[in-house]
């Protein structure tokens, strides 16, 4: 079986086997994103996921005294809506489109019927549920252990992994939001990459200038959130060509 036709965007759905897909299309919807739109509110029932097509979502952890921090970036390699695939009560996570973009919307009735109709969508999901863990988790311990710089570049590299082109519109505002850090040490941090090469800074956004030299200044954080992503990406093309 072949992969869906390159209009699909979204990496799950475009290496799914055809009459897998075939069971989600009827049910989805390609809507406009807007940056600031909110695609998941905490606390509340979630009647729709997205599978981003374009953009960038980040999702929020926050509390009342210490507001709010990225803990994941949402863009082509996946979904917003995980309690919809889990069939779970709502998340305490807000999640923001951030770069605003379009993605294919499906209610989260219909996407648990597909699932159920499909074990091998369901397997695919639940794949994406572990990466998204498995990113959670590891930046967790990148913002503990690891020092700014290294967790900048962490972002950038999986900002950039999620979007078309280099030019990724973040603002240090946004970079300081998702890091749970000052401003200040964003710019700074920014500075040095530009001086090394790495990036070219402009209003409202940065460009990877040589990603090689971005790579070598990351921890092994990135690494192990990437490797999780192409497992994920293997396996559906994996079944897509069986």
């Amino acid at each position: 079986m072949t992969a869906q036709p390159v209009a699909v965007r979204n990496r799950i759905l475009r290496y799914l086997p055809h009459h897998v897909f075939a069971k989600l299309q009827p049910h989805l919807r390609r809507v406009e994103l807007k940056r600031g739109q909110i695609l998941q509110q905490s606390h509340r029932p979630i009647d729709s996921a997205y599978f981003i097509e374009r953009g960038m979502a980040v999702l929020l952890a926050r509390t009342r005294q210490d507001g709010q921090v990225g803990v994941a970036v949402v863009g082509c390699q996946g979904l917003v809506g995980v309690p919809a695939v889990l069939g779970t009560m709502p998340s305490p996570h807000h999640c923001v489109m951030e770069v605003k973009g379009e993605a294919l919307q499906v209610g989260a009735d219909a996407l648990r019927r597909a699932m159920d109709d499909s074990q091998l969508l369901r397997q695919c999901l639940m794949g994406y549920v572990h990466t998204l863990l498995v990113q959670e988790s590891q930046t967790v311990l990148c913002n503990v252990r690891h020092q700014l710089m290294e967790r900048l570049t962490r972002s950038l590299l999986l900002a950039h992994d999620r979007m078309e082109g280099d030019t990724i519109p973040l603002t240090h505002d946004l970079l300081s939001m998702m890091l749970g850090v000052r401003r200040a040490g964003i710019t700074t941090a920014l500075q040095r990459l530009e001086c090394s090469g790495a990036v070219m800074k402009s209003r409202g956004a940065v460009k990877i200038a040589d990603r090689t030299l971005l790579e070598r200044e990351t921890c092994e954080c990135y690494r192990i959130i990437a490797a999780e992503y192409q497992r994920l990406l293997d396996l559906a093309k994996h079944l897509a060509a069986a």
